[in-house]
C-alpha cells in the first residue's frame, strides 16, 4: 500500500490455468489485492489461487458466459474496501510490460487524484512471441471515487468495458501512457486463441442482432495491423524480481470450455445458424465430430469476405452494405 491508497486488480477467469500462475506472480509483485471471479473453472484454476496470499475470490455462478456481468460482480466486491483505492483491470493473459514499476507513468498512476483515468496499449504477442500488434489504446486503470459507481456502464455479453466510467471523468482526467503496454499472451496459444473466437463469434450470434459482414471484419482486423519487433526488456521488471514469466505458461492448453459453450449454442439455435460464420476449420470439426453446415453461398460468401478485407475500398464497401441488408 502507497500513501493508504490500496492498489486493486480485477480479473474474471474461467479454466485459465495455463497462465495463472505467471500471470498471479508477476501481478502480486505489485498488486496489494487481486480480485478474481471466478466461473465455476475445472481445470485446476481455484487450487491455484491458494498459493497466493494476495488472491480474493468470488464466485461467479453465472450459467453462460457474459463478460459485463462478471464485471459487475468484481465491481461489487470493490465497493466493500473502505481504503482508497487504485483499480486495476486485466485479464489473466496480460501483464504490464518493461521497466513499468520504474516508470514515470507509473508514478503519475500512483500519485493520481479520485477519479483519474489511464490508458495504453496492448501489445498482442504474435506466436513466435518476437513481433507484435497493436490497437487504439484501452483505458485500463483509474482511481475510484464515490461517484465512479453512479456512472454508465455497457451491458455487452462479450467486448465488454474494463471498467465502469465516472460522470466527472472528463478530459482533464483522462491520461495516456506510453511507458508500458498490456503484454497480451492469448495469440500466442494459436489454437486456443482459435477456440475463444470461434466462441466470441458463435456468442456475437445466438439470440442478439448481429451482422455476418461486420463479425467477419471484426476477427480478421488483425490481418491489416503494422507488425513490430518486441523489444528486448519486455519482462524487465520481472526478471530483476526473479521471475520467469514464459516457463510458467502452458501454451499447448486449447480452451475446451470456448468449443463446449459453442457446442451449446449448436444445440440451442441450430448449427444452420451459425453457417455464415468463418468458423469451420477441417481439423476442429473433425476432433468435435461436427459436420459442416455450410453451402456452396456460404463459402462464396467467406471468399469475398477475405477479399473485402484485403482490398478495403470504395467499390467493397458498397458491395459490404448491400450484403448487411441481405444476409
Amino acid at each position: 500500500m502507497i500513501n493508504n491508497t490500496k492498489i486493486v486488480v480485477i480479473t474474471p477467469v474461467r479454466n485459465e490455468a495455463w497462465i495463472l500462475k505467471a500471470y498471479l506472480t508477476a501481478t502480486s509483485l505489485w498488486a496489494d489485492e487481486i480480485i478474481i471471479a471466478d466461473q465455476m473453472s475445472t481445470d485446476g484454476s481455484r487450487d491455484i489461487y491458494k498459493l497466493f496470499p494476495k488472491v480474493t475470490v468470488i464466485d461467479n455462478m453465472l450459467p453462460e458466459m457474459n463478460q459485463s456481468a462478471t464485471r459487475r460482480l468484481l465491481f461489487d466486491e470493490v465497493k466493500k474496501i473502505k481504503e482508497d483505492v487504485i483499480l486495476f483491470a486485466l485479464d489473466a493473459d496480460e501483464f504490464l510490460s518493461g521497466d513499468f514499476l520504474y516508470s514515470n507513468d507509473w508514478r503519475k498512476i500512483i500519485e493520481s487524484k479520485k477519479d483519474d483515468c489511464f490508458e495504453w496499449r496492448w501489445m498482442n504477442l504474435c506466436a513466435d512471441r518476437k513481433k507484435y500488434t497493436t490497437h487504439i489504446p484501452y483505458f485500463w486503470a483509474l482511481h475510484v471515487s464515490d461517484d465512479l459507481w453512479n456512472g454508465p456502464y455497457s451491458d455487452t455479453a462479450i467486448h465488454e468495458w474494463r471498467l465502469p466510467w465516472s460522470p466527472n471523468a472528463d478530459e482533464s482526467h483522462q491520461y495516456s501512457v506510453t511507458d508500458f503496454y498490456s503484454i497480451h499472451f492469448a495469440r500466442v496459444n494459436v489454437i486456443r486463441q482459435k477456440n475463444k473466437e470461434r466462441f466470441y463469434q458463435v456468442s456475437s450470434v445466438g439470440d442478439k442482432r448481429y451482422n455476418f459482414v461486420n463479425i467477419y471484419h471484426q476477427y480478421h482486423s488483425d490481418e491489416n495491423l503494422a507488425v513490430y519487433d518486441v523489444p528486448e526488456n519486455i519482462y524487465a521488471t520481472y526478471e530483476k524480481a526473479g521471475i520467469d514469466v514464459v516457463s510458467m505458461i502452458d501454451f499447448e492448453d486449447e480452451g475446451k470450455h470456448y468449443t463446449d459453450e459453442v457446442i451449446k449454442n449448436f444445440n440451442k439455435y441450430g448449427i444452420e445458424k451459425f453457417a455464415w460464420l468463418d468458423i469451420w476449420d477441417e481439423s476442429w470439426c473433425k476432433r468435435n465430430n461436427i459436420k459442416k453446415p455450410q453451402k456452396w453461398y456460404h463459402k462464396l460468401f467467406l471468399k469475398y469476405m477475405n477479399f473485402s478485407n484485403k482490398h478495403r475500398n470504395v467499390f467493397t464497401r458498397g458491395i459490404d452494405k448491400l450484403l448487411k441488408l441481405c444476409i
